[in-house]
């Protein structure tokens, strides 16, 4: 009878166990987990993870198309520079060859003819636009003397003149290796440098020409010019100066003088040179203009 007893009682504690996990599983599955404290934490620090992770890759992204793209550009332009340099100055060395097995047993007052002959030829030529006999005549005078400065300015003036302009570029330096004070060819190398938009390139080789012969206006009023590209004002300033000790009067130099004291926020230096310039040339469209801008300076 009591072991009945203890077993309705043992049967009845472990429905009521039932009853309770039951209840507990319900209650667990019904829990919105996203909504626990700790599972709010958890996902907040993932989000913020997340989004430094995106911020990080977004700047990545952007240093990448501000400086690696532009890099990499520049690697492939130096690698073209560098393919056409080295195949210009192997032409020029078979020139300086060529020209050496010629020297070394044919350097007298007829060869010296020969290759001032060969020289008038390639100018006329040049002078004519037939650029191909041009060039013919001037790597003949080469051949015949490599060391004809003369030749290899002609060759480098028909290059430029047939729009070759890294044969020109190779053959105006290769005449400063002969005579390194050659200021036009500096110039002519300044040209080239400005055409292919290298404006400091530009500037350093005037700089150099006009160290070498400073009796030249133009260069010192086109150095000016280059120097407003790279807004270097004051330092133009000088250059144009330079220009009009030469030409006091010429009215070019005037008006960049006036544009470049405005720049300058020089009242009186402007005045004087627009004082200058109407004197000179009173009938400049830009008087008014310029009047005005320096009454408001």
């Amino acid at each position: 009878m009591l072991d009945w007893i203890f077993g309705i009682i043992i049967i009845l504690c472990l429905v009521g166990i039932g009853y309770i996990v039951v209840g507990k599983f319900a209650q667990l599955s019904n829990l919105d987990l996203e909504n626990l404290p700790a599972e709010k934490i958890n996902r907040k620090k993932k989000e913020i993870i997340s989004k430094r992770i995106d911020e990080k890759r977004k700047k990545l992204s952007a240093f990448s198309a501000r400086w690696l793209t532009p890099l990499v550009k520049l690697w492939g332009k130096l690698q073209l520079r560098f393919r056409i340099y080295v195949g210009q100055v192997g032409r020029l060395l078979w020139h300086e060859q060529s020209g050496q097995k010629v020297v070394k047993v044919s350097k007298t007052p007829e060869n010296d003819g020969h290759v001032k002959q060969l020289i008038g030829e390639g100018e006329r030529y040049l002078s004519e636009k037939n650029y191909d006999l041009a060039e013919e005549k001037f790597i003949a005078a080469i051949k015949a003397d490599n060391r004809a400065a003369d030749a290899y300015r002609g060759l480098g003036d028909t290059y430029f003149a047939k729009k070759s302009i890294e044969e020109a570029r190779e053959t105006y330096r290769f005449v400063l290796q002969i005579e390194p004070d050659d200021d036009s060819v500096l110039v002519k190398l300044a040209d080239i440098a400005e055409s292919q938009g290298d404006v400091e390139e530009a500037i350093q080789y005037y700089q150099q020409a006009i160290t070498i012969n400073d009796n030249l206006s133009p260069r010192f009023a086109r150095l000016a010019e280059l120097l407003l590209k790279v807004e270097e004002p004051n330092v133009a300033r000088e250059s144009v100066m330079s220009a009009l000790e030469l030409e006091p009067e010429n009215p070019k130099y005037l008006d960049l003088s006036t544009e470049i004291a405005i720049l300058c926020r020089d009242k009186a230096w402007a005045m004087d040179v627009l004082r200058r310039l109407t004197l000179v040339n009173p009938a400049n469209h830009k008087l008014a203009d310029l009047k005005q801008r320096i009454e408001t300076m």
